[in-house]
């Protein structure tokens, strides 16, 4: 991060708010992998059809947002060496190379492998294959891993194993927030084309499922924050919201989190309940988009707050 906040800083943090994204949209669709899928829902009692529809429909998203996660892989590694330079000067092959030999470097690259296999998975995947959905899920898993090597995580105020905490973090995050994105774009999509009737249960039922998971990983996305934020500013960090850069954002992040949360609570208290007649539906579709764009400002000041110098760190 520059002196004061450049048009460069900005676009960094746009690519870094890409890949966050697309990462939540990959670990979002691996929710939806058909051997998962069948052991928590009624799913398995409607027609082939419709299930082959709504894994190649998932199996899509996670395709497109890991070919996305490749693409901003190499343009953060293109960005950070731009930053190590005068503006004037143009960005050699050989400062790539360095770049990317760094540590850092080290962890956009495996970012970027990681990546890469999601999108071999899901192409798979997209044609049916089981094996592609197994190695989907389990590079969904490996970009938990990989997220944190290019932020604060890797860094010794992360702590003994903060590098876990981070990438449970990103997990639970991309579990719940991926798989509502999922869940609207593929799963509601693909009951248009069943009967009105079918349609309300197999929404009723997609519905009941993500619930269930979201009532477990948005607390532990919470938590799994909470205990980060304490690592890298002590258990005294909400008294610090407003003394630096870093605080604010991680101010706008909690609050962002608990607009989510609040709107989340609703869908499982009011919306799902109602999810009987197609005006439950269109109530879903509302209120899930708001959830989503909540959802992206808090990924967003997430995008920024990675690449803040924490609070005594400041140049």
């Amino acid at each position: 991060m520059s002196d004061g906040y450049t048009a460069l800083d900005a676009v960094y943090a746009a690519a870094r708010w890409g890949w966050y994204i697309a990462a939540f949209l990959v670990l979002g669709a691996g929710s939806y992998a058909p051997f998962l899928l069948r052991t928590r829902s009624h799913l398995h009692s409607f027609e082939p059809e419709f299930r082959a529809d709504l894994a190649r429909r998932a199996a899509g998203i996670g395709f497109g947002a890991a070919l996305a996660l490749v693409v901003f892989s190499f343009i953060r590694l293109y960005l950070q060496a731009r930053t190590l330079i005068d503006p004037t000067e143009p960005v050699s092959r050989e400062l790539i190379g360095a770049v990317a030999a760094s540590d850092w470097g080290h962890g956009w690259v495996r970012q970027a492998i990681v990546a890469g296999i999601s999108g071999l998975a899901f192409g798979a995947a997209r044609s049916g294959s089981r094996l592609g959905w197994i190695f989907g899920v389990v590079a969904g898993g490996g970009l938990g891993i990989v997220a944190g090597m290019t932020g604060h995580a890797a860094t010794a105020k992360s702590g003994s194993f903060g590098w876990l905490l981070d990438a449970g973090h990103v997990w639970a995050g991309g579990l719940w927030l991926g798989g509502l994105a999922v869940l609207l774009i593929a799963g509601l999509s693909a009951c248009r084309r069943l009967p009105d009737e079918q349609r309300a249960l197999a929404i009723r039922s997609m519905v009941a499922d993500f619930s269930r998971r979201a009532l477990i990983v948005a607390p532990l996305t919470v938590a799994l924050g909470v205990w980060l934020a304490a690592r890298y500013l002590g258990w005294g960090f909400p008294l610090q919201l407003f003394s630096s850069r870093y605080g604010v954002l991680l101010f706008i992040k909690i609050s962002a989190l608990a607009v989510v949360g609040g709107i989340g609570a609703y869908n499982w208290r009011v919306v799902q309940p109602g999810l009987v007649s197609l005006s439950g539906e269109r109530r879903l579709r509302r209120s899930g988009a708001v959830e989503l764009i909540f959802g992206a400002v808090l990924i967003l000041a997430t995008a920024v707050l990675v690449a803040l110098p924490l609070p005594g760190d400041e140049m």
